[in-house]
């Protein structure tokens, strides 16, 4: 998406509040001006009024004086109110739509990408523009209404000064205008080093099992010092930059006094200009001096945050891998049968794994995928349920392509229990609820079929207990009880298990293996195994060698054909498939 075009959406919401801030602003550059000018007539008053008629000359004066900078200071809080009214809003509403967006890649794309990067950009986006907007409002739109003001301001004093601060004021900012650019292609890249500083980090303390397991603390500091040191490189290029711009700026803001202060005593010797005209120059000069340096910090740190914003905005502006067809109707399951008709697949970058892979699952079929790693049995299942685009082919679940059906319809009625279940940082109660919208009392109901509420009753908390980052305080097996609870309580049409009873003992899983087997009555269920024994009651078994289905059949026909099962089966130890040979 163009940044400027998401700025603008951005911001739409809140069109009053920056309308009010605006017209502030407008009041407060006139104020830049009016104030000195006051000064102006107070000194001048003085200079021509005896010492004891000066208080009843300037009182007047004075009052006003005194009744505008209160005004100032009651406008200026109705500035902050507004701020305070619409920028949290935007801030939150932005992360909001850069995770939203995020949350729609595919699963190849998470896969490529680090989640500590990720969630820096969302953050960035939030930060960058709330931070280009109050630089546009207050800085940017500040700026032109002050230097505005004060050029008619000084023409009333002597054309020559309102000349000055026009030339001075168009070859600052042309010159902080230029140098921008540059500083937003330096901002870019510091982003870009920072973005991959907090990946690191991140993936460093989410393995920090391994980091420990393998002493790996020399290996992760020296990483981590690479990366940083491409961040530093960045961060010193983009300030010595800014270093060589300050200087040449504050040699341009001299240069401009001296002329200004020169140019005033020289009329002033002339008789041209008052005391009080002297004063309302130095002062209106000390004002836009001070506006124009902050003008061109302002520009430095929107070139940054602008940069930042760009680099955070390539997840939007990466289009989805997997979209939803145009004419995408919801899914209707009402048997669970699936076909795979001449489907062919390969990841990215490697050679194709299934090629003109043909197969029907009839509805409520049991069916067993075995295969040695590699083979496609996880390939399989995640293309039904749409992780990744086939290349050709198609895949129907009750005769609908789901290449045309919704993906939410498609996965609301698939559940999955996967090998491995990965947890939100969150309570057990809404772990195992996340999905649905089930009582507490139904949640306690699945946890006890998938012999979760055993664990979870001795816990503290009990169901209100926190399971930490991806479910780390719970083990494995614990994990998957979970996870089968969730599926419980999901009760959808289409069952996947892949490996879903690995981690846990002979014990739990006898018991859990009674509660799937109800779970699977009336719905279509695949299960993913390397234990062989656990597929014995499948109605079907598919045996994956290569991306092919080479066997199919139930347990005791594939025994029969004295094939590559009978293989799996006699070389298993402790009832788990072997490597492939070779591998």
């Amino acid at each position: 998406m163009n940044t400027i075009k998401f700025i603008r959406e951005s911001l739409a919401p809140y069109k009053l509040y920056i309308s009010i801030q605006i017209i502030i602003i407008f009041f407060s550059a006139v104020n830049h001006s009016l104030s000195p000018y006051l000064t102006k007539l107070i000194i001048d008053k003085l200079t021509v009024t005896q010492p004891d008629q000066a208080v009843q000359a300037v009182t007047n004066l004075g009052i006003i004086y005194i009744l505008l900078q209160i005004l100032m200071i009651a406008m200026w809080r109705i500035y902050d109110y507004c701020y305070l009214k619409y920028v949290p809003l935007l801030r939150t509403k932005v992360a909001h739509r850069m995770m939203m967006y995020t949350t729609g890649h595919s699963h190849n794309y998470f896969q490529n990408q680090f989640a500590g990067s990720l969630t820096n950009k969302v953050i960035d986006a939030a930060k960058a523009v709330t931070g280009i907007s109050q630089i546009l409002i207050n800085n940017f739109t500040g700026a032109v209404l002050s230097l505005s003001v004060a050029v008619c301001a000084m023409w009333s004093v002597h054309v020559w000064f309102s000349l000055l601060v026009s030339a001075w004021a168009v070859i600052a900012v042309y010159f902080s205008t230029k140098v921008s650019k540059k500083s937003s292609k330096l901002a870019k890249k510091t982003a870009e080093a920072a973005s991959k500083v907090v990946g690191n980090i991140v993936d460093t303390l989410g393995n920090i099992s391994n980091v420990r397991a393998f002493t790996g603390y020399n290996t992760e500091s020296s990483r981590l010092k690479v990366i940083q040191g491409d961040f530093v490189n960045a961060m010193r290029a983009r300030n010595w930059f800014m270093l060589k711009v300050y200087s040449v700026q504050g040699t341009l803001f001299g240069f401009y006094q001296s002329l200004c202060l020169a140019l005033l005593i020289y009329l002033y010797s002339k008789s041209q200009v008052t005391a009080g005209d002297f004063a309302m120059i130095l002062t209106i000069n000390h004002t836009i001096i001070d506006i124009i340096w902050q003008l061109s910090h302002s520009m430095r740190d929107f070139s940054e945050d602008y940069g930042t914003l760009e680099q955070a905005l390539q997840i939007i502006q990466e289009p989805y891998e997997i979209t939803d067809a145009a004419t995408a109707k919801e899914l209707a399951v009402s048997k669970g049968k699936i076909t795979f008709d001449q489907v062919g697949f390969h990841y990215k970058g490697a050679t194709p794994l299934f090629g003109n892979l043909s197969v029907t699952i009839k509805p409520n079929q049991k069916v067993g995928l075995v295969g040695y790693s590699g083979s496609g049995k996880s390939t399989f299942v995640n293309l039904i349920m749409r992780l990744y685009d086939i290349n050709f082919g198609r895949i129907l679940i009750d005769d609908q392509d789901v290449k045309y059906v919704t993906q939410n319809s498609l996965r609301e009625n698939i559940s999955i229990i996967p090998q491995d279940p990965s947890l939100f940082h969150r309570t057990l109660m809404e772990n195992i609820r996340y999905g649905t919208s089930a009582t507490d009392n139904e949640v306690i109901q699945a946890a006890k079929k998938a012999h979760a509420d055993e664990f979870i009753a001795k816990l503290t908390l009990g169901y209100n207990s926190l399971v930490g980052e991806r479910g780390v305080k719970l083990s494995g097996g614990q994990r998957q009880r979970v996870a089968i609870a969730r599926a419980i309580l999901k009760n959808a049409p289409i069952l996947i298990l892949d490996e879903a009873t690995s981690q846990l003992d002979s014990v739990t899983e006898a018991l859990i293996q009674e509660s799937l087997f109800k779970l699977m009555q009336k719905k279509t269920a695949l299960v993913v195994a390397h234990r062989l024994s656990t597929l014995l009651h499948m109605d079907r078994i598919l045996v994956f060698d290569q991306g092919k289905i080479v066997e199919d059949g139930t347990h005791n026909e594939l025994l029969s054909l004295n094939g590559l099962y009978k293989t799996l089966w006699d070389a298993q130890v402790g009832g788990f498939l072997p490597d492939k040979p070779g591998e």
